[in-house]
């Protein structure tokens, strides 16, 4: 009994599952020991419980921890499929206020303004199928201008190019991000000097 509920609640969290999800399904804190002795489920963290078996995603993980969370900067340009170099530390965006120490000690955290915190979320999906929250590579781009200490030439090069050859291009969501991040005379220069 207690393990098809806890299936069905794991399902809908791709495998995935809150301590309180299963509280509130009528799991007692007992039966969830008795699961975990028993292999049937596995502690993920404190409170993230997952069906045994299941390979963790620790992207998907974080975002399920932390749902203010997107990833940025040269984290979203290798998400978006615009690098082919993996992050040295992936990069998350939350919204100014947001303190989440543990996010601190993983990753490189950046705070936006609350007022475009959502602006620009797509979702990809993570090498195990798994919905990732990320922005844009039309935001991504113009991030990475706005500050000069971000933006590595050898990454943000090749992907504008590729970005000015794709035919998913939208050049008007490009500026607007642009005026966004008081970037547009940089990011017209360089575009300009790829054609």
């Amino acid at each position: 009994m207690a393990e098809n509920t806890i299936n069905k609640i794991a399902k809908a969290q791709n495998g995935y599952f809150f301590l309180k999800n299963a509280v509130d399904a009528g799991i007692s804190r007992w039966q969830l020991q008795e699961l975990l002795k028993a292999q049937k489920i596995q502690k993920v963290r404190y409170g993230l419980y997952a069906l045994s078996g299941l390979v963790h995603d620790e992207l998907f993980i974080t975002q399920l921890l932390c749902p203010k969370a997107v990833f940025s900067h040269e984290t979203a340009l290798f998400l978006n499929g615009y690098s082919d170099q993996i992050p040295f530390k992936y990069t998350l965006a939350v919204p100014h206020g947001y303190i989440s120490k543990t996010l601190s000690a993983e990753y490189d955290v950046r705070h936006v303004a609350k007022e475009y915190a959502a602006e620009g979320i797509v979702s990809v999906k993570s090498d195990l199928g798994n919905d990732l929250r990320l922005y844009c590579i039309e935001r991504t781009l113009c991030e990475l201008l706005h500050k000069p200490s971000d933006l590595d030439k050898e990454r943000f090069i090749p992907a504008i190019r590729k970005y000015a050859a794709s035919p998913e291009k939208d050049f008007l969501l490009l500026m607007k991000f642009g005026r966004i991040f008081h970037v547009e005379k940089k990011l017209l220069s360089y575009l300009e000097a790829i054609q």
